[in-house]
């Protein structure tokens, strides 16, 4: 063996050995292959000073009511507002993950709702943003992580589930891991379990690469446009607010989305007809639909207009839709209906008020047609009751240890379990929820008998407010149903 060869095999051993940072020359894996995984679980550490972690406090709260509501102004620099008003500022700390530590991500608290519900309590909703402060910093191509708290979900199984869901029927939706968190801040917690979050992937630029080879197209999140995409004028100023572009818009897209919202509010029937194919790729549009229709998420597109994003394809120049926040999917939106309400969720009109996309495309014979289609084939393929619950008995095999820990650790700190406003903690929102069993069986059976003309199903009316008793059997506020 010649002597460089015998050096080579000398030290690859070692080379290979070298621990690796958190910057983008990491293990050559899959974008999220280490972290993502419908019933898996894996460990994060988050290291945070003092100083940093007083800091990520909100210095002043906002108003409270319906998303969309608060005052249409920008945050102050270096926060995020909410949709309640509730600016979240950025702070530094760093994040641990199987064996690699990535120094001074960004990290803020997250959520409207989920917030103000978690006021008493460690285990609040966080973004970690991990190339903020370090360029090129990523963890497996990933460079945005979401830890969602669960604190509407009392079975935590619901938001895994609801995107899962979405991906089987073949709409671009992030991915999903079950996530124990644990803090250290040198003088107050020392490797402390936090508990355990739904970690969900960031609809990003590395996001849209994937599901669409091309991430450089128009990402919007719009907020408070319950009643569907609204036309607000000609001038791209006014959409901003309420669209929300997570890039920098060309003048092309922006004339585009100017366009497509001007024929959903003002084209006549035959201009829509005849032009909505060229802004909409309808075929995803549907199965978009029908899988919230399916699951009776509310808190959506088809309630308040938010929860999630709307994407420009680079390539067909056509608007798809991406689902956002699902922890109050099977029928969990109180502002719509009770539970027992929401399960009968009709398939025909499923929006809170009018929605001139839907009811424009479902005025079209084939469009109409083709949903229901598509609504008949899931009920044969993934929304099964039996597909359902395999699924549901997978996650909570995979929660029963970490919750044990998990209560373990809230009941060591003394924590007050829930929020302002009378907002019950572990009971759905307002002590409202549904065991998942029992909504499968009674959302197939309102399903079915709707596409055989024996029901009308449950119009949702806009804005309404559902308070009433939890249904029977179903979700008191402190109670883990399953």
């Amino acid at each position: 063996m010649s002597r460089a060869l015998l050096w080579l095999a000398t030290c690859l051993p070692w080379l290979a050995a070298l621990p690796t940072s958190g910057l983008a020359a990491e293990k050559a894996v899959a974008p999220g292959e280490r972290v993502f995984g419908v019933a898996k679980v894996v460990q994060f550490h988050l290291a945070i000073s003092e100083k940093q972690f007083t800091a990520l406090a909100p210095a002043g709260g906002g108003g409270f009511g319906p998303p969309g509501f608060a005052p249409p102004r920008k945050p102050t620099e270096g926060t995020h507002r909410n949709t309640f008003g509730v600016e979240f500022p950025w702070v530094k700390g760093d994040l641990s993950f199987d064996g690699q530590t990535y120094k001074e991500v960004g990290i803020r608290y997250k959520g409207n709702y989920t917030f103000m519900a978690t006021a008493q309590s460690l285990k609040k909703s966080l973004k970690v943003d991990l190339n903020r402060n370090v360029d090129g910093q990523k963890l497996d191509g990933l460079t945005m992580l979401n830890f969602h708290c669960g604190v509407s979900d009392p079975t935590r199984a619901r938001e895994a589930m609801s995107y899962a869901f979405f991906r089987a029927v073949g709409v671009p939706a992030p991915r999903t891991s079950l996530a124990e968190l644990t803090l250290t801040v040198p003088g107050k917690y020392d490797k402390e379990l936090v508990g355990v979050y739904t970690l969900v992937e960031q609809v990003n630029k590395g996001f849209l690469k994937q599901h669409f080879k091309d991430g450089t197209g128009m990402l919007l999140k719009p907020e408070g446009l319950q009643g569907g995409l609204a036309h607000l004028g000609p001038t791209w100023k006014a959409y901003e607010n309420r669209y929300k572009p997570r890039n920098t818009p060309s003048e092309a897209q922006k004339k585009r989305l100017i366009d497509f919202t001007k024929l959903i509010n003002t084209g006549s029937d035959e201009a829509f007809a005849k032009e909505i194919g060229s802004y909409l790729d309808i075929e995803a549009f549907l199965k978009f639909l029908a899988a919230n229709v399916l699951l009776s998420n509310l808190d959506s597109y088809l309630g308040y207009g938010h929860n999630y994003y709307l994407y420009l394809v680079p390539e067909t120049n056509k608007f798809v839709f991406i689902p956002w926040d699902l922890d109050l999917s099977l029928a969990t939106w109180p502002a719509a209906g009770t539970p027992e309400q929401l399960v009968q969720l009709s398939i025909h009109h499923p929006h809170a008020g009018p929605n001139k996309l839907i009811d424009r495309l479902f005025a079209i014979k084939e469009h109409k047609e083709r949903y229901l289609a598509i609504l008949k084939n899931l009920l044969s393929t993934h929304f099964t009751r039996k597909q359902f619950l395999e699924n549901l008995s997978e996650i909570e095999k995979a929660l029963k240890e970490p919750l044990a820990k998990e209560a373990k650790a809230v009941a060591a700190r003394k924590e007050q379990r829930g929020g302002r406003f009378g907002m019950g903690f572990g009971g759905g929102q307002f002590g409202q929820t549904m065991p998942p069993r029992r909504f499968i069986e009674k959302r197939l059976e309102s399903v079915l008998a709707q596409l055989e003309g024996k029901s009308k199903g449950f119009e949702p009316k806009p804005l309404g407010f559902g308070f009433g008793p939890p249904p029977g059997g179903g979700g008191r506020p402190g109670r883990i149903e399953r």
